[in-house]
């Protein structure tokens, strides 16, 4: 019922649902996601795709698909499992041309309201409720005993300002290594003379944000540093930060957005990069995908987004781990 009512919000506002391959020759080599190869096809190296993004940036290019989306299956191979992650999950994901991050934002406010809609209709149970304040009709949805106000708008961040609000950091001053270094051993974190600045944002946002964010009301965190601009553009007034966001319903962290970068030269130098952080971590290196560099050169303006459906399950049937929205996870097969 959830897919179905997604796939009915994308048509309704005109997208093409689409279907790309899940076995390629050069995926996404993001240093924080390790990968699944398989037997060699062809006598080519082959792995499972962590995401469906590539390939939907390069239909993207050919400027024949204003709007699509696909729902599919997309695999990580974690270190350990977690109540979050399964190493086979299912991936929502949209791109949509002449549009940045702030569009998708309300895309995404669209959609979750959509969807309780839809599930509403089809079961009238109490895990929804409608509740008339000032005469405006609010949905609220309960995940976890907490009652949360799904009607948009909903509330938006910067990164900065969580930092500030949530661990008393000033993040302008933090994205500097050394800097970042001094205030975590002031906080008592464990800091290496190898240790990376990522690492070290990692530990701050993990034990000190995230967990502190509001439950009541979704929540929007946008303006990420540079340093973790993944596939995104940097923002043109301050290049020390990229639009992208990321947000959360009820503590769950649900979808990563952007504005798409469309600069072959800037990612050619991030995927090399990628490649270079991946041998020193002794992870599974590989070529990158020389046609996906070409392909974002060709680009229109354009913003995408990937949100996890086995998580938007777990919301709205008041899940509390991942194991319990699929039929037979990892930790029962493995």
């Amino acid at each position: 019922m959830l897919i179905n009512s997604i796939r009915n919000f994308f048509e309704k506002e005109d997208f093409l649902e689409v279907e790309t391959p899940l076995l390629v020759p050069n995926p996404d080599p993001s240093p924080y996601n390790e990968l699944f190869e398989t037997t060699k096809i062809c006598g080519k190296r082959a792995f499972l795709t962590p995401s469906p993004e590539f390939l939907m940036k390069k239909l993207i290019a050919t400027k024949k698909f204003p709007k699509i989306f696909q729902i599919c299956k997309a695999f990580r191979n974690p270190q350990e499992l977690d109540p979050l992650h399964n190493p086979e999950f299912t991936i929502l994901e949209w791109y949509r041309i002449n549009a940045t991050y702030i569009d998708l934002m309300l895309d995404c406010e669209n959609l979750i309201s959509f969807i309780v809609e839809k599930l509403k209709q089809k079961f009238q149970i109490s895990n929804f409720k409608f509740q008339i304040k000032k005469s405006k009709l609010k949905n609220f949805i309960n995940y976890q005993n907490t009652w949360i106000d799904i009607t948009p708008p909903w509330q938006r961040i910067t990164l900065k300002e969580a930092f500030y609000k949530f661990a008393n950091i000033n993040l302008d001053e933090f994205l500097n290594l050394k800097k970042a270094k001094e205030i975590a051993k002031k906080k008592g974190y464990q800091v290496e003379k190898n240790t990376t600045w990522e690492q070290i944002y990692h530990q701050i946002f993990l034990n000190e944000i995230e967990p502190n964010l509001p439950k009541e009301k979704p929540i929007i965190l946008y303006d990420y540093p540079s340093q973790l601009a993944a596939l995104s553009k940097l923002k043109e007034k301050d290049k020390r930060y990229a639009e992208r966001f990321e947000f959360y319903i009820g503590g769950l962290e649900l979808g990563n957005g952007y504005s798409e970068l469309n600069n072959a030269a800037e990612q050619e130098k991030r995927l090399k990069a990628d490649i270079q952080l991946r041998k020193k971590m002794g992870m599974l290196v590989f070529d990158y995908d020389k046609d996906f560099v070409k392909a974002v050169g060709k680009m229109p303006k354009c913003a995408g987004i990937a949100v996890g459906i086995d998580r938007l399950i777990m919301l709205f049937s008041n899940a509390k781990t991942i194991q319990e929205v699929i039929s037979f996870p990892a930790t029962k097969i493995f």
